[in-house]
């Protein structure tokens, strides 16, 4: 069912039901003429939202066929892999449905006329947050294996489970969103979890899906990005002590296992990030990754179709609507690199998947050198 929040707002801001009746209420001709011109803006607004909105409906059927497509990483027919160039649009509307309804509360419901100019960033956060709940909520996992009402995961998300399921010690989740990888996290080895999410208005929905996992007591919230001169103070004022031998000594590190699952296409100065990141992995530590990366179409397996893609969807607004995302980071290069002030990581075990795509992932496990 369409989503009719805008439209509601803009009718509600019309007043008009019956165009009789208004002429009978205002019979003055200038009168009527000018609250027609004002009225039309907002019915096209209305219109072209509708079709947003109807355009999205069809795209996610075609995402959800898109994920069937995606659930073998051996390349699709010709004319189902030119499709799938596509179904990053839908995403890419989708979320841009909920930044225009977001706006046009700001303009209409609250009176705030200037806000899409003048607090553009708050804007923006509260749209991708309703985005990414609702956008998750098709993909949520549970943790009892015999829950049926569950689908299996399919296509990039079939790659999380595996490697999530290893993480022990203090853990590190960096962007936990809405918590849909929590159910993963419920391993006796793990003795904490920080979820560093500055998206505030996904805090509810981190704490609600601790509280169904059972795993509350040890799940903190952090409500920052994961930049180290935010992150440590922020863990500081957790009262955990988690920090305690970071802060006499900082190559002690801080966690056991770093957890980066779609999270490092959106960071600030992914190399500053990932460096810092690194040094707060304790000795033998573990990063644990599932990323979406730039087409590798100077390989085999790549396309420089996907790769020519990319670079449109950035161009036409990926990056705005989605929250910062990057579709064209080469996050593996910068994470084999971060290691080399040690003389590299202990170990690498890294794959790729679905190269022939819009989105190829990397995932796999880096494990940092020990004292």
């Amino acid at each position: 069912m369409l989503d009719i929040s805008l439209c509601s707002i803009l009718l509600d801001d019309l007043q008009i039901t019956d165009v009789t009746e208004f002429k009978r209420r205002n019979p003055r001709k200038k009168a009527y003429e000018s609250r027609e011109r004002y009225a039309r803006p907002n019915f096209i607004i209305l219109l072209l939202y509708s079709l947003l909105l109807a355009f999205i409906e069809v795209g996610k059927t075609r995402f959800r066929t898109s994920l069937t497509i995606m659930s073998t990483d051996t390349p699709p027919p010709f004319i189902s892999r030119m499709l799938g160039m596509f179904e990053p649009a839908h995403i890419m509307t989708w979320a841009m449905s909920h930044y225009i309804r977001v706006c046009a509360e700001a303009v209409f419901k609250n009176g705030q006329l200037f806000a899409p100019i003048t607090q553009t960033r708050k804007l923006r956060d509260e749209a991708f947050g309703r985005f990414w709940i609702e956008f998750t909520s098709s993909r949520q996992m549970s943790s009892d294996p015999n829950n049926q009402e569950i689908p299996e995961p399919v296509g990039s998300s079939a790659l999380i489970p595996p490697i999530l399921r290893t993480a022990s010690g203090i853990v590190l989740d960096i962007g936990p969103g809405t918590g849909t990888q929590m159910p993963l996290l419920t391993s006796p080895a793990i003795t904490a979890l920080y979820g560093a999410e500055p998206c505030k208005s996904l805090h509810s929905a981190i704490r609600e899906k601790a509280l169904a996992e059972n795993i509350s007591p040890k799940y903190h919230i952090v409500p920052t990005g994961v930049a180290a001169d935010e992150l440590i103070p922020a863990l500081r004022a957790t009262g955990t002590g988690v920090v305690d031998a970071y802060d006499t000594d900082p190559r002690a590190g801080v966690f056991d296992t770093i957890l980066c699952v779609r999270v490092l296409c959106s960071v600030p100065e992914m190399e500053r990030t990932v460096g810092e990141l690194y040094g707060m992995l304790r000795p033998g530590g573990r990063l644990l990754i599932t990323e979406h990366i730039v087409n590798p179409w100077r390989r085999a397996k790549g396309s420089i179709v996907g790769r020519v893609v990319q670079g449109i969807y950035q161009v036409f607004g990926w990056r705005w609507f989605l929250g910062d995302c990057c579709l064209d980071r080469d996050t593996e290069a910068v994470l084999r690199a971060v290691a080399d002030v040690d003389g590299g990581w202990e170990r690498v075990e890294l794959e790729r998947n679905f190269e022939w795509s819009v989105m190829p992932y990397l995932s796999g496990v880096l494990v940092k050198k020990g004292v």
